[in-house]
């Protein structure tokens, strides 16, 4: 349901990370940037505790996780994420760096509306999105 995920390395002093952006809610997620073949289940994980936290169904969360179940790498091809990923990696300047918890900061900038989706917040539209997808 959250579409393509496209993501960026961010270079930050002490810690590096990677910026994961939902094509279709610009919902974002972010995971520490070591060892770049655990990365996807990691990112995985992190996405899953994030829409638990964003009040998603359990049963709702699940089937996302076994929608991701298979993942392809390729070249991205949204323009429109781009902008929004390079907002998300200015608002994620945040002092002192490294931040508390990486989740809390994905937290922190899914509230922030994006004209991309009419002004709407990421967490708002995902909660939106896939509770009602749910019902269904």
């Amino acid at each position: 349901m959250l579409g393509d995920w496209y993501a960026t390395l961010i270079h930050a002093p002490r810690l590096q990370v990677v910026l994961a952006v939902s094509e279709r809610t610009l919902l974002p997620v972010v995971v520490p940037a070591r060892e770049a073949r655990t990365l996807l289940p990691r990112f995985r994980v992190a996405l899953a505790a994030m829409l638990i936290r964003l009040d998603v169904r359990p049963s709702v969360v699940e089937r996302e996780m076994r929608a991701m179940d298979s993942a392809a790498v390729g070249k991205t091809r949204s323009r429109t994420v781009l902008g929004s990923m390079n907002d998300f990696i200015r608002m994620s300047k945040v002092d002192p760096w490294p931040p508390p918890s990486l989740e809390e900061l994905s937290l922190e900038l899914a509230c922030a509306p994006c004209g991309p989706i009419g002004m709407k917040s990421p967490d708002d539209l995902t909660r939106d999105l896939l509770n009602s997808e749910g019902l269904q």
